[in-house]
């Protein structure tokens, strides 16, 4: 046991032992290491800071001196500067390219890109950076996606867009509007909302499967529909390298999109904005009293007439206030009265729609205030030569009965038409003898199966003998357009005497409407009898009228009409009218306008009395003297309704009135010609009224057109050669006549009304007679004569050719292209890019004005804008469609104006219609439509 213990301790001890021996033995290898490092620490930093300078100094100075003895060859140091420069001038950012084909129109655009630049970029990010790089690239940027588009423009049929689709997205637009207003009407619901709910479901009837109601209506669909075409433009026109960066791509569509193309469509949809353009588009046209006085009388806004009638109150304490000498008193007071006047109509006028609110234009409640139970009795031989009168009467017909009869009588007309051109075109070698003797005879059989055989579904019931005799002459006479005559006659007797017809058209509502529209039921001309002397009174008044400055504001000078126009009339009495217990006699006035060469005419009929050739010959006498000697058939007290003393009145007036046309009358007397072409044109004729002369009308409207003509002054006029003078017209015209009288006969009216106004013809490839045929449907759409009869189509289609012949001359679908070419050429581009660069742009200096408009100066300008589209239809066309017809198709077009939602409608169509044909491979019209999917009209119908 204590051996053990021993042991024990003894093996602990030597274990203590071995245990300091070992710590103190790593201590000392420990101490040995650290010893190692340090001397090697202390002899490296001695080599290095001792022997570089044995070492390395000698040798760096050898080098210092090889770096001091070495140049470089020229060729390097020559490709050295060169890259230093490349570097500097960043090429790759600022390479041009050309932004157009014509260097004329590069220039512009990039003095306008200079401008963008430096108003819109370098004002907030030279704050950023000195550096031009970025500026530059985007620049490059900028000219590429312009170029491409330029090319894709390069690449329009400019003539088939603006001659056919823009004129058919315009006019069926006017359309939709005007088939909304009818079911509103029928509706008898007069709230804004609704007509605008209407057209937008006109619109999905018309487009069948989506409609533009919330991209014109809802701002947040607007922003997603543009963010959407955005981007797909960006894809097609953008560096691909530059799309895809996304950063870059967000950025430009939102500046895009709320920048460019939202604040865009809020001022072309401004009402205001857009009269403001139709005021500058026609601020050449010049306005006569007749269209101003007309516009007052048929406005149908009051705060409109109130703020003309303050303008009006202006100009006269302007007047007034101003101390002109004696010398101008004359003049001052008689614009004062001219400003009374026109004030007086306001005053009316806005009686009148004060007591009835809804009134419309020559409505019922109007009508019936002017006239009483006493009608005019026109004979029917009126109805028959007049266009207007004969389309009430052929409306009449179609309604009660006796449809065909007018119908062959229309037909007949129009087969003397035709013969007497087939003789022109002959008499001009145009043709042989035997194709017109064809023509002839064929037309003559198809009027004959369609109307007097037996076995005819639209047969008229003659008397057997008139057919026999029709026919006989059919076989053996040579072509002459009198084979009808009798024929002709009969149905004019048959018409005449039967109760069912012309008795009862003239105890009719449509009989009325006819009057009114003829001009003849007024009520001044109620209890005038026109057969009476006229008092000293009406002497007076006619002499106290004083200047005739408002009859010469529009009318041709007297050296226009020697040039160009030589007037001829042909006076004829049509019988007598009675009006309760009085008579008159109505004379039938046919003028003819034929240019100075005779390749273009116009021919139109007044309806005048007696009383109307007297009031001339007063104002002829008082304003020019010296042709107090030229004979004018005086009065007879008894027998004035004899046959024979009404013969030599015709002849005695067709020899004052053509004697007064005269060129050496008219050359000797200034302003001659005005007021027989006042005569010859006019509904109503009542002499020389205190109207407004041109002075007074400028000073009422001034503000509106001289801010309106600075906007055109960096146009051009359109060249001589464009706008020649009169050549022969081509035959296109009757291509086009006939297509467009088959293509509307063709369909129901119900059917056709709910398409595109040309859908027709949209599918057909773009010919020569395009431009015409849809120049037709325009015109038959804004004046809604499509009730007409196919005569009055052919009349109205031979009119427009008239009056386009006289406008542009020559033949008139090459012309229209003509006109369009320049209108796109390279030259034209450029002073449209030089107006918009005036425009923001004025002497180089951002535009930051923005006026603002008053609201009496906007009603202003739509009084003015309609003013101007009425003067702007011609005269020949006033007087063929009726005075009615064209003040309802302007008023409705002014009322499509003036609402702004509809106003965007239009322009998204005319966007997306250029969307269409300037990528055309890239199936736009497949993605616009699904756009609009979300339209909740499309998914109720």
């Amino acid at each position: 046991m204590d051996l053990s213990v021993s042991n024990r301790k003894t093996i602990f001890t030597y274990s203590i032992l071995v245990g300091i021996t070992s710590i103190l033995h790593y201590f000392e290898l420990l101490y040995i290491n650290l010893y190692v490092i340090i001397c090697f620490l202390f002899g490296f930093c001695y080599v290095i800071f001792h022997q570089s300078n044995v070492v390395i100094q000698p040798k760096k100075r050898s080098l210092d001196e090889v770096a001091e003895n070495f140049k470089f060859s020229p060729g390097i140091n020559s490709l050295l500067k060169e890259l230093k420069d490349s570097f500097e001038r960043n090429t790759g950012h600022k390479e041009r390219h050309s932004m157009a084909s014509s260097p004329e129109v590069d220039a512009i655009l990039e003095q306008i890109l200079t401008y963008f630049m430096r108003d819109f970029v370098d004002n907030w990010y030279s704050g950023i950076c000195s550096d031009s790089g970025f500026q530059e690239s985007l620049k490059r940027m900028i000219r590429r996606t312009i170029s491409a588009f330029s090319f894709c423009l390069s690449k329009v049929d400019w003539q088939e867009l603006l001659t056919r689709d823009i004129v058919d997205d315009v006019a069926s637009h006017f359309r939709l509007f005007r088939k909304a207003k009818e079911k509103l009407d029928l509706k008898k619901e007069m709230r804004y909302n609704n007509l605008e709910s209407l057209f937008f479901d006109v619109e999905l009837e018309m487009e069948k499967n989506y409609c533009r109601d919330l991209v014109s209506t809802t701002p947040e669909y607007e922003i997603a529909y543009f963010k959407d075409v955005v981007d797909i433009l960006l894809y097609l026109l953008m560096p691909s390298e530059d799309f895809r960066c996304r950063p870059l791509r967000f950025i430009l569509r939102d500046i895009l999109v709320n920048r460019i193309f939202v604040p865009c469509f809020d001022k072309l949809s401004n009402p205001d904005y857009v009269n403001y353009m139709i005021v500058w588009l026609l601020s050449e046209v010049n306005i006569d009293t007749d269209a101003f006085i007309l516009s007052l009388e048929t406005s149908h806004s009051v705060p409109e007439l109130e703020a003309t009638l303050e303008s009006i109150d202006e100009e006269i304490n302007g007047l007034k206030s101003k101390d002109r000498g004696r010398e101008f008193l004359d003049i001052v007071h008689q614009q004062i009265a001219s400003l009374e006047f026109a004030a007086e109509i306001i005053k009316k006028r806005m009686v009148v729609l004060t007591s009835h609110p809804d009134l419309e234009i020559l409505s019922e409640i109007e009508i019936g205030e002017q006239i009483n139970s006493d009608l005019v009795q026109l004979p029917i031989t009126v109805i028959m030569t007049n266009n207007v009168a004969i389309s009430y009467f052929t409306k009449f017909l179609r309604k009660h009965g006796g449809q065909n009869y007018i119908d062959c009588f229309l037909a007949i007309e129009g087969f003397k038409v035709s013969t007497e051109q087939q003789f022109k075109a002959l008499a001009g070698g145009e043709v042989q003898e035997k194709d017109v003797a064809k023509v002839v005879k064929d037309s003559a059989l198809f009027l004959y199966h369609q109307f007097l055989s037996q076995e005819a579904k639209t047969r008229v019931p003659l008397d057997e003998n008139i057919i026999n005799k029709f026919l006989a002459r059919l076989r053996n006479d040579e072509p002459a357009d009198t084979w009808f005559e009798a024929i002709e006659d009969k149905l004019i007797d048959i018409l005449s005497k039967e109760n069912q017809y012309y008795p009862a058209f003239k105890k009719s509502n449509e009989y009325i409407d006819l009057l009114i529209e003829l001009g003849i039921l007024l009520a001044s001309d109620l209890n005038k009898d026109d057969e009476s002397i006229v008092d000293e009174e009406d002497g007076k008044s006619i002499s106290s009228l004083g200047s005739f400055t408002s009859l010469e504001f529009s009318q041709p000078s007297v050296e226009c009409l020697k040039r160009n126009l030589a007037t001829s009339v042909v006076i004829e009495h049509l019988g007598i009218g009675h009006q309760g217990q009085k008579s008159f006699i109505l004379y039938n006035v046919r003028a003819r306008k034929e240019s100075s060469d005779e390749t273009s005419t116009s021919e139109w009929n007044v309806i005048r009395r007696y009383s109307d050739f007297y009031k001339l010959n007063q104002i002829v006498k008082e304003k020019y003297p010296k042709l107090k000697h030229i004979s004018f058939p005086g009065k007879k007290a008894f027998n004035n309704f004899d046959t024979m003393f009404l013969e030599k009145r015709s002849t005695a007036l067709n020899l004052y009135v053509n004697t007064l046309l005269e060129t050496n009358i008219l050359e000797a007397n200034n302003g001659l010609d005005s007021i027989i072409y006042d005569f010859l044109t006019q509904k109503t004729y009542t002499g020389i009224k205190e109207g407004l002369s041109k002075k007074v009308i400028s000073s009422l409207f001034n503000p509106v057109v001289t801010s309106v003509k600075a906007i055109g002054t960096v146009v051009t006029s359109v060249p001589d050669q464009v706008l020649d003078g009169v050549t022969k017209v081509s035959t296109g015209i009757n291509r086009a006549a006939s297509q467009v009288l088959n293509t509307m006969g063709s369909k129901s009216d119900d059917l056709s009304d709910y398409s595109r106004v040309a859908a027709d013809i949209q599918n057909e490839t773009f010919s020569d007679n395009i431009p015409l045929r849809v120049l037709l449907l325009f015109v038959d759409e804004v004046f809604v004569l499509r009730g007409r009869g196919q005569w009055f189509r052919r009349q109205l289609t031979s009119l427009l050719h008239q009056i386009i012949s006289a406008t542009l001359g020559g033949s008139i679908n090459k012309k229209i292209i003509d006109l369009v070419n320049w209108l796109t050429s390279s030259e034209q581009v450029v002073q449209y890019l030089i107006a918009f660069r005036e425009t923001m742009w004025p002497n180089g200096i951002l535009n930051t004005k923005q006026e603002i408009r008053s609201l009496s100066s906007s009603l202003r300008t739509r009084l003015f804008a309609k003013t101007q589209m009425y003067a702007l239809i011609p005269d020949e066309l006033k007087i063929f469609i009726g005075t009615n017809v064209a003040v309802r198709g302007v008023s409705n077009i002014s009322d499509c104006l003036q609402n702004r939602h509809l106003n965007r409608r239009l322009i998204y169509v005319i966007l997306e219609r250029f969307l269409v044909k300037i990528f055309p491979n890239n199936r736009f019209e497949k993605i616009l439509p699904q756009l609009h999917s979300k339209s909740p009209r499309k998914t109720t119908a």
